[in-house]
């Protein structure tokens, strides 16, 4: 049947043959070994058609939330105030929509892989999608180290 493993081997978790410890690629039947000790590249990007510009509709949309926190006690005249009205609106639609898009990239470049309906759901909260823009942001710095 098969041959036994050597000390530096493996069985592909596929086929079953032997392969080397570093061996990326089975040789028998070409599928990722998962458990390759040696070089760990980084994933291979998959074709998308998602802008990487979303994470700035984050970011502002983060930012305007903040504004609005920090305004809301204040008494604003008549055409500051619909003015205001409508950097609410925008930011309350904005950011979910930013993300969700964002996350479609995201998950196309690296390994991590967000939820989008949660992300989506947490960022309509208010005061916690503050909290919760400024962390995506901060995570995904981490897995693409882009802004």
């Amino acid at each position: 049947m098969g041959r036994q493993k050597g000390a530096d081997e493996v069985f592909c978790t596929s086929c079953g043959a032997a392969i080397k410890k570093e061996a990326e690629i089975c040789p028998e039947c070409g599928v990722r070994n998962e458990n390759a000790t040696g070089r760990r590249s980084s994933p291979t990007p998959t074709e998308t058609t998602v802008s990487d510009s979303w994470w700035y509709g984050v970011a502002i949309c983060t930012g305007l939330w903040v504004l609005v926190l920090l305004t809301a006690s204040v008494e604003l005249p008549g055409v500051l105030d619909s003015l205001f009205g409508l950097v609410t609106i925008t930011a309350w639609v904005g950011l979910p929509l930013s993300a969700y898009f964002d996350i479609k990239y995201v998950s196309s470049r690296s390994q991590w892989r967000p939820n989008a309906a949660l992300w989506v759901i947490g960022l309509l909260v208010w005061f916690v999608n503050i909290v919760l823009g400024a962390v995506y942001l901060y995570r995904r710095h981490e897995v693409l180290g882009e802004p």
